[in-house]
């Protein structure tokens, strides 16, 4: 009875009349739906927003995942309504953590949250789907050739799971020794190098060869990386 969560809103949508219902992660329980009764009324003393971190109160009980939300605190707000660019780019992370909720956990999220708006939002999203991809068990090889180990490497072969050498290009485009030594290093990495990756300025072209490995690895599209590149 009464059990206190900290959970981080992943998205809302209506449900019935006048309530909503809630993707959350939480730091306790994992991935979660809530269900905020009255939410949506004027009169209502719990409204909710995506993309903000709360203190909720439910009944937890295991082997279920729907649980009515008896009471809440806001605790942080990561909402961007003036900033397009920074919305969309947290909207990326938001769908990448719905789309492989299995392998996700609280801390990881709120690290990248917490630092996003201060910091490289680049190198934290490439950190993200580093460890995304590592726990989805697709790791790509990045100490040489995937094909023949050769250690002059020239590119990235996401078919081959790994860095190709000049002998085994295949028609792949020659990416700069940066963007390799980035991929590689980040690949190499975790959260707790974030002291040592920060020094290096991550862009979205290092992203996106994160991002362009995850989905065609797995074969998920994503909406919002899409819609990112066009801005």
């Amino acid at each position: 009875m009464n059990d206190k969560l900290h959970g981080f809103i992943l998205s809302i949508s209506d449900y019935k009349e006048a309530d909503c219902m809630m993707q959350v992660i939480s730091k306790e329980y994992g991935m979660l739906t809530l269900i905020g009764k009255s939410s949506k009324k004027i009169s209502s003393k719990n409204h909710f927003m995506p993309l903000c971190s709360y203190e909720f109160i439910i009944d937890y009980k295991d082997n279920k995942n729907i649980y009515t939300v008896h009471g809440s605190k806001l605790l942080n707000s990561y909402y961007e309504n003036d900033d397009l660019m920074y919305m969309s780019f947290k909207n990326i992370i938001v769908e990448l953590t719905l789309k492989y909720k299995e392998f996700v956990d609280y801390e990881s999220l709120m690290f990248v949250f917490e630092k996003m708006n201060k910091e490289n939002r680049y190198l934290l999203g490439s950190m993200y789907l580093s460890y995304l991809i590592k726990n989805f068990g697709i790791t790509p090889y990045v100490d040489g050739c995937v094909i023949c180990n050769r250690k002059q490497v020239v590119s990235l072969s996401n078919k081959n799971g790994g860095f190709v050498c000049n002998d085994h290009l295949s028609g792949l485009e020659p990416l700069q020794v940066d963007h390799l030594k980035k991929f590689r290093l980040v690949i190499k990495g975790s959260f707790e190098h974030y002291d040592i990756l920060k020094d290096f300025d991550y862009d979205l072209k290092d992203f996106g060869m994160l991002c362009d490995f995850m989905i065609d690895n797995t074969g998920v599209n994503l909406k919002s990386y899409n819609f990112y590149k066009t801005l």
